[in-house]
């Protein structure tokens, strides 16, 4: 690596933040601190099962910025990324997760109640979010989205009584500045309120390029999210959500897994990576006696237009050069109409609805890569596959989950989702020579997904819970399939059990969860790279097994002291697995992508007059990258340091941050077959301000 750049042409930025400095004693602008955590129940055994909870100021606390930085945060979770803002990304729970490209996600997600389609669509920033939410086990039971590992629930910060809003800037190394400005409030005597969200990042690449003289992965995003509410009378609400992002980034984050320094790269070829996300729902509440009635209208759209990546990562000349161009898009309609107990319902309460969603996915992927000349002239031709690929699917479940307090300290809670999914596919594959196949396939089936749980009260302060689920990821198609009988996969089911005890003494300011898990797992879906070719499908491995544990933690043994762990260990083998593209077994393997243990210990201390200093530290596991756990694709354990000093009154808040400061080198993703990876953040620098108004 080159070595961190701060400054620069944005250097102007930092004397921007100081004038906020300066502007903090203007009448009328005060500053939203960043508070210490919360000590809001950490684990929540309930309404809807296990549930690890983040708040606004856990998120700071933890310097969360992305969907990547929870890996570790909440214990069990894991995000394989190579910082192409979602796509290509694999995020699992427990041992079980999503295909690289092609597969229904084993985590599913919501963001206001928004449902999210596959992940490669997921947001990868963070909104300014009052509340995260990662549920563990199939949540099919209580939720439109199905999520048949767990659930990621986002909730983003309501309307204020009266009209605030905010300033945030940040700048740091490798020119890397930014921009947050809300608002949040009433609008007038019309009866509506409002939240607004309206953000821009940029920074310069990490990755140089000597023969281009330049870095190329610059990144550089723009969005927001606006909110409209109205009230037309005391028990009901509707509410207007729209969000919009564009990101204009360069090359995917990859350099050759041979290569000195993973920072450095030979291309010829610059890459890029523009995505366009847009979101409309509708949401109407209704408030009664007999409960909450919600109904919740969502259209998104979502464009990658296009991803161009060198997969050679050389400059080889024209007839050796490999490479990759994708458009891709995916729309999605969606309805789901839940009604919720209300809140003294007794001994029963529940949750249950009816969703339907139809999603769209296309493509246009070419890819070159040099073929020995077929005519035996002993050099060799530049090969091209253009793959044309249409994916739609529709859903249409029913759901619902009830939980009976038998008495004060123990309840019953069950469910079930019954669901029917149908999927078609329109896929054309046409080579240099003019060779071309097609499938055209269609499937559907109905899935029912029931569970069980049980939590009892030992004392005031101990509980303990147990629970069984079934979870389905549905059959589906690839369209990356490097022939029609590779295209189709078959359903994933899982048997999913949890024992856990949860510990709350609140004289001592201190929260505890443990959780121990065991899930069989038939027909695990599971990428597999084409060893013939650059192509890439989903198969299915005839038995998992994973078993762990979870455990998490916050104590705040002193009024100016916070102190937050997590910690997460998962065995995920195959317990029955032919390899069908070598002809090997695989039985007793490590499932790749899934790191052995996960964990971050978080500390924050406010010192007298306003400042105050916090660190945190997030340690990923041994993690394979191939079925075959080839030492040449295995990430060791590492662990990366964060740290942050600051400032904060009531009106202006100042911090100087670090992260990664020990420049530890690891990759957050690897590619066996172009062997290469994605190597994590670099060692950074930057100052962050803000105002509220």
């Amino acid at each position: 690596m080159t070595g961190t750049k701060t400054g620069g042409s944005r250097s102007w930025w930092i004397g921007l933040i100081a004038g906020c400095a300066w502007s903090a004693g203007v009448p009328g602008l005060r500053a939203e601190a960043p508070p210490p955590a919360s000590l809001e129940p950490i684990l929540v055994v309930g309404e809807r099962a296990t549930a690890s909870t983040l708040l606004g100021g856990d998120l700071r606390l933890l310097q969360a910025d992305s969907l990547a930085d929870l890996s570790g945060a909440l214990p069990g979770f894991n995000v394989v990324t190579s910082d192409t803002r979602g796509y290509g990304d694999i995020i699992s729970m427990r041992g079980s997760g999503n295909a690289l490209f092609f597969s229904a996600p084993a985590v599913g997600m919501v963001v206001d109640d928004v449902p999210m389609g596959e992940v490669f669509s997921y947001p990868a920033g963070l909104l300014d979010l009052a509340q995260v939410r990662l549920l563990r086990g199939p949540q099919g039971a209580a939720f439109g989205r199905n999520g048949a590992a767990g659930m990621i629930e986002m909730i983003t910060p309501g309307p204020s009584e009266r009209f605030t809003g905010s300033l945030r800037m940040e700048a740091g190394s490798y020119d890397a500045w930014g921009a947050h400005l809300d608002s949040s409030g009433p609008l007038g005597d019309t009866g509506l309120s409002h939240t607004f969200q309206f953000y821009h990042q940029e920074r310069d690449g990490y990755i140089n390029d000597p023969t281009l003289g330049r870095a190329i992965d610059d990144r550089s995003v723009t969005g927001g999210l606006a909110n409209l509410y109205w009230k037309p009378t005391a028990d009901s609400e509707l509410r207007l959500r729209v969000f919009a992002e564009k990101a204009d980034d360069g090359a995917q984050r990859l350099s050759r897994l041979a290569s000195p320094d993973p920072f450095v790269v030979q291309s010829n070829l610059p890459g890029g990576n523009k995505i366009d996300r847009m979101q409309f729902s509708l949401h109407w509440t209704k408030e009664a006696s007999w409960g909450r009635l919600k109904s919740i209208t969502a259209w998104q759209e979502w464009k990658l237009d296009p991803s161009v990546t060198d997969l050679d990562f050389m400059a080889l000349g024209p007839v050796f050069d490999m490479s990759s161009t994708i458009y891709q898009d995916q729309r999605i309609w969606s309805q789901e109409l839940r009604w919720e107990s209300p809140e003294d319902a007794g001994p029963w309460s529940w949750r249950t609805g009816l969703f339907w969603m139809d999603q769209a996915v296309g493509g246009d992927a070419t890819r070159v890569f040099p073929v020995e000349n077929p005519w035996g002239s002993g050099n060799y031709l530049s090969m091209s596959e253009r793959t044309l690929f249409d994916i739609d699917q529709s859903n249409l479940a029913a759901y619902g989950r009830v939980t009976y307090a038998v008495n004060a300290d123990t309840e019953l809670q069950a469910g079930a989702r019954l669901e029917y999914v149908n999927s078609r596919i329109d896929r054309s594959k046409t080579d240099s020579f003019y060779r071309t196949s097609v499938v055209r396939d269609d499937l559907s089936a109905w899935y029912c997904s029931p569970e069980i749980g049980l939590s009892q009260s030992l004392n005031e302060q101990v509980k303990w819970f147990a629970r069984s689920a079934i979870g389905i990821k549905p059959a589906g198609f690839s369209a990356f399939a490097s022939t029609p009988a590779t295209a189709r996969y078959d359903e994933e089911i899982g048997w999913n059990n949890e024992l856990g005890l949860e510990v709350a003494i609140p004289d001592e300011h201190l929260e505890f969860g443990l959780t121990g898990f065991c899930n069989w797992i038939d027909d695990y879906q599971l990428n597999r790279p084409d060893v013939w070719s650059t192509d890439y499908f989903t198969v299915n491995a005839d038995r998992v097994i994973t078993l762990g544990f979870e455990a998490q933690a916050r104590w705040r043994p002193l009024e100016t002291l916070t102190v937050q762990a997590a910690a997460g260990w998962v065995r995920a083998e195959f317990d029955d697995y032919f390899d069908p593209g070598l002809g090997l077994a695989r039985d007793g393997n490590t499932v790749p992508y899934v790191p052995e243990f996960s964990g971050s210990l978080a500390l924050r201390y406010d010192l007298p007059k306003g400042f105050y200093a916090q660190t945190s530290l997030r340690v990923n596991g041994p993690t394979y990258y191939d079925d075959a756990n080839a030492d040449a694709f295995r990430q060791d354990a590492y662990v990366v340091w964060d740290a942050e000093i600051g400032y904060a009154n009531d009106r202006f808040s100042i911090a100087l941050f670090g992260r990664n400061l020990t420049d530890e080198r690891y990759y957050t993703f690897i590619n066996p077959q172009i062997k290469a990876g994605a190597p994590g953040d670099p060692q950074v620098f930057g100052v962050r301000a803000s105002l509220t108004f």
